[in-house]
């Protein structure tokens, strides 16, 4: 009887112990599984509140709500991404580093997971200008995920700042393939860049092709001209180069600023100064371009044809009156005595009654103005962006 009696209590006991561990399970934080604190986190008022402040652009309180997520719950892996890319905003490179990389540290992040890590450790290095460190950790992206846009984008972009062109142009063509949408523009000028490093290490061969090539994907690629007309004048191809530059002028007459000192190269190498003269008259007035009339008024100086360059002067006042350039030049030129006596009333009075302006070139992208010709656009990354206008 004290035997069943024993059993009983047994049974009893072992029954209290097992309640009491389901109490202690639904209590501890220890017994909670990674999907429950994930849960946790997701709801608590600091995730909710610091995920709205990052969307609104309130970076202080969104690091200030999402540390304290972090300090309770080291699963949910966006807000180590948000926290990082916060800390990146406010230029705490060092910080945003520390975050990503620790989340890299991890054991059990799915692939998905570790290469946006990877790309926001290089987006980390490549704002601190650590750009070697942020070409190898979007590189590890890649190898991860061979069709990650993010890690493309970045490549292209690191590898155009690096001057690495041909890779910049390869990237370029894979990012394109995985987004199914060709831009032609944008690999044109890729293409003219990796063709010119070629022809300055002596392939001239592949350079020409390449051009030629990067010519047929955007017949408005003045680079390209450049630096096929450029490729035929090194290796005494005169003629040709004339042809590539005709064509050029044909197509973008407008930009004709960029090539007028390298129109010249090409009739010096012929030894046809009559037909560079031929040339800018064509620019200037068929076309009426500003810096070509310029160009025209000071060869005509230099040769002392004193009628021709009364009517250059008569067509800029005209039309250019109120460019600093041409004021500058015109007056330059009645101070050294160049300027035809009867000329000197009516230019007079045409600059009293004008502004003086401004000769930039205007990216027609985002408006930034500089006085050298540049071919990229430092601001917007814009290519062949220049316009030759006043302002």
């Amino acid at each position: 009887m004290k035997a069943v009696a024993g059993e009983q209590w047994l049974v009893v006991a072992a029954i209290l112990i097992f309640l009491f561990g389901i109490f202690l399970g639904a209590r501890l934080p220890f017994g909670r599984t990674r999907r429950d604190q994930k849960k946790d986190a997701r709801q608590s008022p600091d995730y909710i509140r610091g995920m709205y402040a990052m969307l609104t652009g309130d970076v202080e309180t969104a690091i200030e709500r999402l540390s304290r997520v972090v300090e309770l719950s080291t699963e949910p892996i966006e807000v180590y991404l948000a926290l990082g890319n916060l800390f990146r905003q406010r230029g705490q490179i060092d910080r945003a580093i520390r975050v990503h990389q620790s989340l890299l540290t991890r054991h059990g992040l799915s692939e998905e997971e570790r290469v946006l890590a990877l790309n926001a450790l290089g987006s980390d290095f490549r704002t601190g200008g650590f750009m070697d460190r942020s070409l190898r950790t979007f590189k590890d992206a890649l190898a991860l995920n061979p069709k990650d846009p993010d890690a493309l984008v970045q490549l292209v972009k690191i590898s155009e700042d690096l001057g690495e062109w041909g890779e910049a142009y390869e990237y370029a063509v894979r990012l394109q393939k995985v987004q199914r949408h060709r831009d032609n523009r944008h690999l044109s000028y890729l293409l003219a860049q990796k063709a010119q490093f070629m022809a300055d290490g002596g392939m001239h061969f592949r350079a020409a092709w390449s051009l030629r090539r990067a010519i047929r994907l955007y017949p408005e690629n003045m680079l390209a001209y450049i630096f096929l007309t450029r490729l035929y004048l090194k290796v005494g191809k005169a003629d040709k180069a004339l042809k590539i530059m005709e064509r050029a002028l044909r197509e973008m007459p407008h930009k004709s600023f960029m090539v007028i000192s390298l129109l010249k190269e090409i009739f010096l190498a012929k030894q046809e100064p009559e037909g560079y003269l031929r040339a800018l008259h064509g620019l200037a007035v068929e076309h009426h371009q500003k810096r070509a009339l310029i160009q025209e008024l000071q060869e005509f100086t230099e040769l002392k044809r004193t009628d021709q360059a009364k009517e250059v002067v008569r067509t800029l006042v005209k039309h250019f009156g109120r460019s600093r350039l041409v004021q500058r030049l015109i007056w330059d030129l009645k101070r050294k005595g160049d300027m035809a006596a009867d000329l000197e009333k009516d230019v007079a009075q045409t600059f009293a009654s004008s502004e003086q302006m401004m000769d930039p070139f205007t990216c027609i992208y985002c408006g930034y103005k500089t006085l050298e010709i540049l071919h990229r656009c430092p601001n917007c990354k814009e290519w062949n962006s220049f316009s030759d206008g006043e302002g």
